[in-house]
């Protein structure tokens, strides 16, 4: 996910939110719902939104106050706003799956939507469900606290003409997982004696921000670390399989760095910054959790038709699926909300296929529908015209899937919030620990939160 500068949207009213990170104070009007939306990478991402929010009001007469902000502003005016109990009425926010959302549930501070839900729960994706019902500790049982809007899963992007350059074609790229990141690195080895300056693995590697998360997470998976956290919000840490999987992933993924394969900089890489050096020809390939890298390039067809390529994960190294880690972006209604009515209605509106479907068609597809109905009924997400959206559909829809383990248990959004795996992957590159030391720190600290959150 890449950021750009904060920009605010107002529809109905001329107030908006505070710029400061202090939790705004919210002006309101009879009948307004007050919504607060994380930007998009990309103006086209902002203008849906807008759109959708216009035709809400001219369709029932109701005003919105539309807040566009930053993802990490948004989080941060939330938590905000929930400390002094002024709170918007509807909030979309991108990584509050991960970082806010299943905390609050336990915590009793969201508005259970479970109504809002039913009225399309047969057309959402059981990932997508899964992803929305949370424990909260005070009723001491599970609802829908989220409405699940739009996922996606971690997809490759790669430079064709870098790798046509060596004498490599599509075919060439193997299929599973160890055998398919060693190629970047031979690519690179022969990019390198033409005098090439370039990296063949754009991992992004820092202690911050999603990205790196999301990295380390596929290639748990992807060695066999997927019991992690068992349905009932168990913490399985200490399981062979896991512990096995986990110290291979930390492994594979600093070896190549330690190894001069991926940019030495990419230890402080923020999520925009291996777009970037992408964009940049600095590097062969990289791990994104959109498509984004390639439809921001839209308008230049040249590159967007025939030089980016976008792939979803390989398989695992004995050939089989390996299940995707799929991210569900949700909205939300924070208990403390002056509107709730309204901000259901709003909702229940907004997730009717027909307008689902249109919100994420204007935002060209960067996020994926979490209704598989919308994939079949409309041959715009799987076009063979277009080289992006149907690998991009293929890796997250088709694809064995699975929830983040936050929606199993919130102390899992913790570990996400704290970056303990990436740390681990500092204690390697930069303290010196193998692996193994690695993996026992970072288990030693995920015990700890997992105790402070135990499901009856």
């Amino acid at each position: 996910m890449r950021r750009i500068s904060r920009r605010q949207a107002v529809i109905g009213l001329g107030a908006t939110a505070s710029a400061t990170l202090a939790a705004p104070r919210i002006a309101r009007a009879n009948k307004t719902v007050v919504v607060w939306w994380t930007q998009g990478f990309y103006a086209q991402e902002n203008k849906a939104v807008e759109d959708a929010m216009a035709a809400w009001e001219k369709k029932t007469g109701n005003k919105i106050e539309l807040t566009i902000m930053t993802g990490s502003d948004l989080i941060t005016k939330l938590i905000a706003a929930m400390n002094v109990k002024d709170v918007p009425d509807l909030v979309h926010t991108v990584t509050g799956d991960r970082f806010l959302v299943t905390a609050a549930s336990w915590n009793d501070q969201m508005v259970d939507v479970s109504d809002v839900v039913a009225t399309q729960e047969k057309l959402f994706s059981q990932t997508a469900l899964t992803s929305s019902r949370y424990y909260n500790n005070v009723t001491k049982k599970r609802s829908y606290y989220s409405v699940p809007i739009k996922c996606s899963a971690m997809n490759i992007s790669i430079w064709r003409p870098l790798i046509n350059e060596v004498g490599f074609q599509d075919s060439d790229i193997p299929k599973t997982q160890d055998d398919y990141y060693r190629f970047f690195e031979t690519v690179q080895d022969k990019l390198r004696a033409k005098g090439r300056r370039l990296f063949g693995l754009g991992f992004s590697m820092a202690t911050k921000e999603a990205d790196s998360g999301t990295l380390f997470h596929a290639f748990l998976n992807a060695y066999g670390g997927e019991g992690i956290v068992t349905p009932e919000g168990k913490l399985n840490i200490d399981d062979p399989a896991v512990r096995k999987g986990a110290i291979t992933a930390l492994e594979r993924l600093t070896t190549p760095y330690k190894k001069g394969y991926v940019p030495p900089g990419a230890i402080n890489w923020g999520d925009v910054d291996n777009n970037n050096a992408f964009y940049a020809r600095q590097i062969v390939m990289t791990p994104n959790a959109t498509i984004s890298i390639a439809v921001a390039q839209m308008e230049k067809q040249e590159q967007y038709l025939k030089e980016i390529i976008t792939q979803g994960l390989p398989l695992g190294n004995d050939g089989k699926e390996v299940r995707r880690l799929v991210g569900v972006a949700p909205c939300i209604i924070p208990k403390g909300a002056r509107n709730i009515d309204g901000a259901k209605q709003l909702l229940t509106d907004f997730i009717t296929p027909t307008n689902l479907n249109t919100y994420l068609k204007e935002t060209r597809g960067r996020y994926l529908p979490v209704m598989n109905s919308i994939i079949k009924d409309d041959p715009y997400w799987t076009d063979p015209a277009d080289p992006h959206r149907k690998p991009g559909v293929a890796n997250a829809l088709e694809a064995p899937s699975m929830p983040y383990w936050m929606a199993f248990n919130p102390a899992y959004g913790q570990v996400l919030s704290e970056q303990v795996w990436t740390q681990a992957e500092a204690n390697i590159t930069q303290r010196n620990m193998t692996p193994e030391q690695a993996f026992d720190e970072a288990a030693k600290r995920i015990k700890v939160l997992f105790s402070r959150y135990q499901i009856g």
